[in-house]
């Protein structure tokens, strides 16, 4: 920005830049010489030229520094108060820069009544108020960021402002509560904050209406946000049912002077002679002194220290006792003041535990309200990094379902370092339960691949679980093991080692806890990444709906790929009964995704049905022939069909295996009739004339088929059918005596012949939908061509599903000549 330079002369300049030398610390004049000084100075004075009274002048401006990098540097003019420099120096931390100067000279100047600068005097002068300047460099922002800083400083300032001239009031309102408090240890405590031991930023009252009165200090213009209206009316509802008079809990709201962290309140009743009529809130925050004033010297702390040492019978001066003052000293004062008794003497027999016996260890308590959740954790102070602490952060988050508010460390001087976070359980939080938390912490800091090795031990082979481990663990990147946890792991380890080839897939199905009844998750195991656009359609194919994904590469993607699906159940399937059973939905789309099975709407049935991937692939298999024949009805009209009635459905695949199966032979002619008087029960209730053709369709083409491969290993390769002509209604003239239906997702193809002695040879085709049609014509004239040689004549034919482009001949010719083998080998099997 541009900045208006004042009427200035140099005497002015000069004692700006003395001014910034004269109170810095060593450290802050580093590179700061007489003429990044004179600069500096030039730029606050930018910054002081006009200021109305009670206003903040701010400035801010691009800075080369001595090294040639652009920083970012502000200059803040306040009249000289408290809280200034640390109220704007957290803005600036809040939006992640890092301060590389600060400089905070008091500077006496004059103003003539519209606030234009007229002079810069020497300190004291008479005439002369002292102004406080606070000079920062920081690195760069962009525009936005710049404006957020200067709206954020702004606000804060005002709020500054009125804390410090509302101080006395503030003060007086907390006094006046204590006089008023009935329990002598709930006054004796707001006294004790009353004397320099909690820093009074805000004061508000609030009638059972919502309306709030006498506000001073920050709540001029915060105090809807000291206190949610819920709150509010909890916290009434709270001192009529007969508690504690006094309520200390955290705000949401972080403190815009002076520390940046959620501001402290203290909550009183107000009273109309014995009824509760609404609330009298004290907002500030625990000055260091009361934060390190041992237990026994805080009122109400003491109390309760005197009730566990009786409870327990320790002694306060023997050893027991001292470390139950100890332990208790070593958990911070501004939430064991807040919490119950039961919850304080929980926390503090851990405390004490912990020092006997040093091992992580997580407690979660309750605030008052329900509004808080705080966790306390404690960890070996060698296992302590800002990886795990934002690792255990996410976790106690995703298992309350809570955000997270705030965090602080307490390293103390023994051998564990204490981690207290607070999380917001107002939007649906809960407090999970601990163990399994407790565990996952100790998997933590037992170490990443010890306990992904456990976990292999438990869930596998002890015998090659060391291997695995060393081969795998190792390779997660932190993100992962931050997320799922060595358990977790153990199983992704199992599904990429299975993987026998580049174009194997492994899938695995499963569920959150806290999931919606519609929604289930998937994991894709390959060795290299499969794109999107090739899994979300097969997904959708199959019926599911795609919410999200994450890609996680494992050792880069040199030991495979790890994608994690997201999904919503199909209309009217349930999801938990999908992962109770999930073997052949996840055998089915990891066979389409290697390309085994072919990715179309037929896939449905599987889930919506649940066929086996086999017995979709004759549905499949007899949908290609009958287009082939001259059905009118697309894919997806079959496939709705066959969804509509699936009684009919799985009664002609009964059918099938009647005439087919040979696990069925003894029983086959007792099991195709059933099967026949079950289709023929079925569709006396299907009420749509296209729906009931395309099944009649579909059982005519199976009494029709005299012979297939469907059962022999041959299969896997293509599957054949050999088709009496006859049978299949609407067959096009002239039908052939047999015909040999071939398909695979690879090639399909036809034979047919005139007669049971027929001679004639085979075609590559190029027309897809219709391939027969031209063999059929071929065959006529094979007859004809063939009638003084043979009985009559015979003609075959196939496509290839899968060419490559023919800019490629060379592939384009080899993939085209394997269909032709494909189709040889399957009409003789």
């Amino acid at each position: 920005m541009t900045v208006t330079k004042s009427p200035y002369n140099a005497a002015h300049i000069t004692r700006i830049a003395k001014a910034l030398a004269n109170d810095s610390l060593p450290g802050e004049l580093h590179n700061f010489g007489p003429k990044a000084r004179s600069e500096a100075a030039e730029f606050i004075a930018g910054a002081l030229h006009q200021r109305k009274s009670g206003k903040t002048s701010i400035v801010i401006d691009t800075l080369v520094n001595v090294n040639g990098q652009r920083q970012m540097r502000l200059a803040v003019v306040n009249p000289d108060m408290p809280f200034l420099v640390d109220s704007v120096a957290a803005v600036i931390a809040s939006h992640g820069l890092v301060i590389d100067r600060l400089l905070h000279p008091i500077i006496a100047v004059t103003r003539d009544k519209a606030g234009a600068l007229t002079d810069i005097a020497q300190s004291g002068a008479k005439g002369s108020n002292p102004e406080s300047v606070i000079y920062l460099e920081t690195e760069r922002a962009d525009a936005k960021t710049r404006g957020d800083i200067r709206e954020t400083i702004t606000a804060n300032m005002i709020d500054v402002r009125y804390a410090v001239k509302d101080w006395p009031n503030l003060t007086n309102a907390m006094k006046a509560d204590a006089a008023a408090m009935a329990d002598p240890n709930d006054a004796a405590l707001l006294d004790w904050f009353a004397a320099n031991r909690f820093t009074l930023l805000g004061h508000v009252e609030f009638g059972e209406d919502g309306v709030a009165v006498n506000a001073q200090g920050i709540a001029k213009t915060r105090a809807e946000n000291l206190l949610s209206e819920a709150a509010r009316t909890r916290a009434i509802t709270w001192f009529r049912a007969g508690n504690s008079a006094l309520l200390i809990v955290k705000s949401n709201l972080l403190s815009p002077v002076h520390r940046r962290v959620p501001l402290d309140l203290v909550i009183t009743p107000r009273r109309d002679g014995a009824k509760v009529t609404g609330l009298s809130i004290h907002a500030g925050l625990w000055t260091s002194a009361a934060l390190g004033t041992p237990p026994q010297d805080v009122p109400l702390l003491r109390d309760r220290l005197a009730a566990l040492q009786a409870k327990y019978k320790f002694n306060p001066s023997g050893h027991a006792g001292k470390a139950l003052g100890h332990a208790l000293a070593t958990l911070p004062r501004d939430i064991l003041i807040s919490i119950g008794p039961d919850d304080l003497e929980t926390l503090t027999l851990t405390a004490m535990s912990i020092a006997d016996r040093p091992r992580p260890k997580l407690e979660l308590v309750g605030a008052p309200l329900d509004r808080h959740l705080f966790g306390f954790v404690w960890l070996p102070r060698d296992e302590l990094t800002t990886a795990r602490r934002v690792a255990i952060g996410d976790m106690l988050a995703s298992a309350a379902s809570a955000q997270l508010l705030s965090w602080s460390i307490e390293l103390g001087d023994g051998e564990v370092a204490l981690l207290r976070y607070t999380l917001d359980l107002r939007e649906g939080g809960t407090i999970p339960a601990t163990a399994p938390l407790n565990k996952r912490i100790e998997d933590m800091v037992r170490g990443w691949q010890p306990a992904v090795e456990a976990s292999l031990i438990t869930i596998g082979d002890r015998g090659q679980a060391a291997r695995l481990a060393l081969r795998y663990a190792g390779a997660f990147p932190m993100a992962y093991r931050t997320g799922a946890g060595p358990d977790e792991a153990a199983l992704d380890i199992f599904g990429l080692h299975s993987l026998a080839s580049e174009t194997s897939r492994n899938v695995r199905f499963y569920r959150n806890i806290d999931d919606a009844p519609t929604l289930l998750r998937m994991k894709l195991y390959s060795l290299g990444s499969i794109a999107l656009s090739d899994a979300v359609p097969a997904l959708e194919n199959f019926g599911f709906r795609v919410i999200e994904e994450l890609s996680t590469p494992v050792g880069g993607g040199a030991l495979g790929h790890i994608q994690k699906f997201v999904l919503e159940a199909p209309v009217g399937s349930n999801a938990a009964t999908i992962v109770a059973a999930p073997g052949t939905i996840q055998r089915a789309i990891a066979r389409v995704l290697e390309g085994v099975a072919e990715d179309d709407r037929f896939n449905q049935l599987v889930v919506e049905l649940g066929f086996d991937l086999g017995e979709v692939t004759l549905f499949r298999a007899f949908f290609r022939y009958l287009r082939q024949t001259g059905l009118a009805y697309g894919l997806v009209t079959v496939v709705d069909a066959l969804r509509g009635a699936p009684t009919v459905a799985h009664a002609i695949i009964g059918l099938f295996n009647a005439h087919h199966n040979p696990a069925q032979k003894k029983a086959s002619a007792k099991a195709a009739e059933d099967a026949d008087q079950a289709i023929a029960r079925g569709l006396a209730n299907v009420k749509g004339i296209d729906e009931d053709r395309i099944l009649r369709l579909y059982r005519a083409v199976v009494k029709a088929t005299l012979r297939t491969n469907a059962f022999a290993p041959a299969a896997r390769e293509a599957l054949a059918f050999k088709i009496d002509s006859a049978l299949v209604p609407g067959l096009p003239a002239p039908k052939p005596w047999r015909e040999i239906f071939v398909y695979s997702p690879r090639v399909e193809g036809i034979h047919l012949r005139a007669g049971p002695i027929a001679r004639g040879g085979l075609r590559w085709s190029d027309r897809r939908d219709d391939f027969r049609t031209e063999i059929l014509g071929l065959m006529k004239a094979q007859r004809v061509k063939n009638a003084v040689i043979v009985p009559t004549g015979a003609k075959g034919g196939f496509y290839p599903k899968a060419l490559p482009s023919p800019a490629n001949r060379e592939a384009w010719l080899a993939e085209g000549t394997e269909c032709y083998r494909i189709f040889i080998r399957t009409l003789l099997s």
